[in-house]
């Protein structure tokens, strides 16, 4: 269900490690991590189960990072501008 958790062969430092950010401003914090050229794992795109939007990225010493707008930010039925 998550496939960015962890990799059962990498004995990387923060396998199965995942840092979620909860955050205000989803649309600038997306733009400042594109300017950064950071690895995207999962584009932005909606969380159907929690109604927020959301993406996961790969920081530099090798942590999941994932952003995430407030919960219920949108609707199932919602296509985000992105």
């Amino acid at each position: 269900m998550h496939p960015h958790m962890g990799d059962a062969q990498s004995k990387s430092r923060g396998n199965g490690v995942v840092l979620w950010f909860q955050i205000d401003e989803f649309d600038p914090a997306i733009e400042r991590a594109r300017d950064l050229n950071v690895e995207f794992l999962e584009e932005p795109h909606v969380n159907s189960n929690a109604g927020h939007r959301e993406a996961w990225l790969r920081d530099p010493d090798g942590y999941v990072v994932v952003l995430a707008s407030a919960y219920g930010d949108v609707g199932t039925s919602t296509t985000p501008q992105f």
